[in-house]
């Protein structure tokens, strides 16, 4: 029969060590009872919740001097502080802590160094700062040094926090980065929490410290920077992809008092502290050993975890909503460090009102900071300035006494807003053969008076906007039969650009001409065949010369003269063969007729185009 193993006494240092500790737990508790193990010793007390917080702060800092730490736990009703031994942890020598500082003052000077570059417009490699050290000291003084007097005050804020709490902590380690890798310089900074969180109240001081201390830094720097935003970019340097950065609450509060135009270029101290204000949000995010997630667990205890999830779900869906995929990498290194938050030492002492309004001071922190899409890429067009003009007819027939608007319809089709001029010219010639030239918004020629109704000729259209304006036009009643009037408006933009042209034919005619359609697509080396509708709207005969002319073509004309009785109309076939070295661009056949004294009566155009 196999014999039973025996459970070994206890060593004479064990049971020492346990009359000792409960001499000392002894004078803050009564003690009811004590055990211990191999992994610690463990009091049963009474606890007076009132004088709870002071004793066990007390006997904490008694015990640390030991190398022992306590935690108070409720196991079947029972209060039990439970003592261990404090855990070895890795100590690095300051010297580590100097090293990484200095490296990161580097970097972040450099990555100074592109930004300033950047925003003076100088297109330069990221190596530009070795030939030119002026590049570095400027992005030093401009970024380097604001970027690392707020990393530095905020990893400072926990660490003055932690010691007024007796907490052991480290020297802030900077974290240095190549600006080829990141473009700031730096992953920020991090300070090593050697010991266990007391209380929930240092929980909330500790964690909320660092964030309220950097935010303090980054409001003169905000504030400074957005002054010293002063360069404007030329839309030829907007176009292109682009990194933007999209403002939180705490910047648009700035911007009231400091307007920017939407083209300013943000100078690099600006930057700097969007970056704090940045950093200021993603540590107040109420998830595990964040800041956030301290100050959440001292307010809310257990029920903190909750909360963490709720947030890393939206982090998540934010990832994908606004295509900042970063928040996924940030959501694997939160579960790589740890979800739950592990408690305190002393999870039941309750907060006092310094520290609930520490914590609604954080959550407006944390408000002004986020913002959902802290970064967007976007892709900028390159400055396009296109206006189209469109006029239903431009030739107009009109008799004596006849009154007549045309409109034209003005588009743009660019990215570009226009400011545009609008000036008109006019050429008139008479049944006589007299002519007349005229320049303005008004217009009397030979009687006959031509208006551009277009405020004051001038007028602003936004990206895809149209506009109409007016071409008012009055023909006397007198006996002006076989005048010509050729109108031309001149589009031009701010800078005197010409825009584009639109060319209106006036007609004091007896007759009228049309066809069927004004645009035809045709093969190169073929032709098309239409008809040409004359009528006479006039109380007398009317005799008109057809005449038919474009380029690259053969034209065959039925009857180029033609005799029209009072209201009576005549088709004219037309036929235009385009020659076989026709290259497809668009041809235009003039048609007009000519009345007594070879004066125009009539004018049309017809469009081909090349299948």
């Amino acid at each position: 029969m196999k014999p039973y193993p025996l459970i070994p006494d206890p060593s004479p240092e064990m049971v020492e060590t346990a009359k000792e500790l409960k001499k000392v737990v002894g004078k803050y508790y009564t003690v009811l009872e004590s055990s211990f193990d191999e992994k610690g010793y463990y009091f049963t007390v009474i606890l007076d919740k009132k004088e709870h917080p002071e004793a066990f702060e007390e006997l904490r800092l008694r015990l640390k001097g030991k190398r022992y730490f306590p935690r108070i736990v409720n196991r079947e009703g029972e209060w039990i502080i439970a003592i261990f031994p404090y855990p070895e942890r890795p100590r690095f020598s300051v010297k580590v802590n100097i090293i990484l500082l200095g490296l990161t003052i580097f970097t972040t000077f450099w990555a100074g160094a592109i930004l300033w570059d950047g925003y003076m417009g100088v297109e330069v490699g990221i190596f530009h700062f070795i030939k030119h050290p002026s590049s570095f000291l400027w992005g030093g003084i401009t970024f380097g040094l604001p970027l690392m007097a707020i990393l530095g005050t905020h990893e400072m804020g926990h660490y003055i926090t932690s010691r007024k709490y007796n907490v052991d902590a480290s020297l802030p380690f900077f974290i240095p980065i190549p600006p080829f890798i990141a473009p700031f310089g730096t992953f920020g900074a991090l300070i090593s929490m050697r010991e266990n969180m007391p209380n929930r109240r240092a929980l909330v001081e500790i964690g909320a410290a660092g964030p309220i201390a950097g935010f303090l830094v980054a409001l003169p720097v905000i504030l400074i920077g957005l002054k010293l935003s002063t360069r404007t970019l030329s839309p030829e340097e907007l176009a292109g992809d682009h990194i933007l950065i999209n403002f939180p609450i705490i910047f648009h509060m700035f911007l009231y008092a400091i307007p920017l135009k939407s083209n300013t270029a943000l100078h690099p101290t600006a930057i700097a502290g969007w970056i704090g204000v940045f950093v200021t949000a993603l540590n107040l995010l109420p998830i595990g050993q964040l800041d956030g997630g301290h100050i959440v667990r001292g307010i809310f205890g257990e029920s903190a975890k909750y909360i963490s999830m709720g947030f890393i779900a939206i982090l998540f869906i934010l990832s994908f909503v606004t295509h900042f995929y970063s928040y996924t990498l940030f959501i694997f290194f939160i579960f790589f460090f740890g979800l739950i938050h592990p408690p305190p030492l002393d999870d039941i002492s309750p907060l006092k009102k310094r520290q609930r309004l520490v914590a609604l001071t954080a959550l407006a922190l944390f408000v002004l900071s986020f913002h959902p899409a802290p970064i967007s890429f976007v892709h900028i067009e390159p400055p396009v300035k296109s206006l189209e003009i469109e006029t239903e007819n431009n030739v107009t027939y009109l008799l004596p006494g006849e009154i007549e608007e045309i409109p034209i319809l003005l588009r743009n089709d660019g990215n570009e807003v226009l400011n545009l001029r609008l000036d008109m010219s006019a050429h008139l010639r008479n049944g006589s053969g007299e002519e007349v030239w005229a320049t303005g918004y008004k217009l009397n020629l030979s009687g006959v008076n031509i208006t551009l109704i277009a405020d004051n000729g001038e007028m602003s259209l936004d990206r895809g906007e149209e506009k109409a304006v007016k071409v008012h036009i009055e023909v006397p009643a007198e006996d002006l039969f076989g005048t010509y009037c050729y109108i031309r408006i001149n589009v031009s933009d701010k800078d005197g650009g010409l825009m584009g042209v639109e060319e209106l034919h006036l007609l004091i005619s007896p007759i009228r001409m049309n066809t069927s359609q004004r645009e035809f697509k045709v093969f190169p080396g073929t032709g098309v065949r239409f008809n040409l509708t004359i009528s006479n709207v006039v109380r007398w005969d009317v005799t008109a010369e057809i005449n038919v002319s474009a380029p690259n073509t053969t034209i065959d004309i039925e009857n180029n003269t033609v005799v029209l009785h009072p209201g009576e109309t005549k088709d004219i076939v037309i036929t235009v063969f385009t020659d076989r070295v026709w290259m497809g661009e668009k041809i235009t056949v003039f048609i007009a007729a000519r009345g007594n004294n070879s004066a125009v009566i009539g004018i049309l155009f017809v469009d081909l185009l090349s299948i």
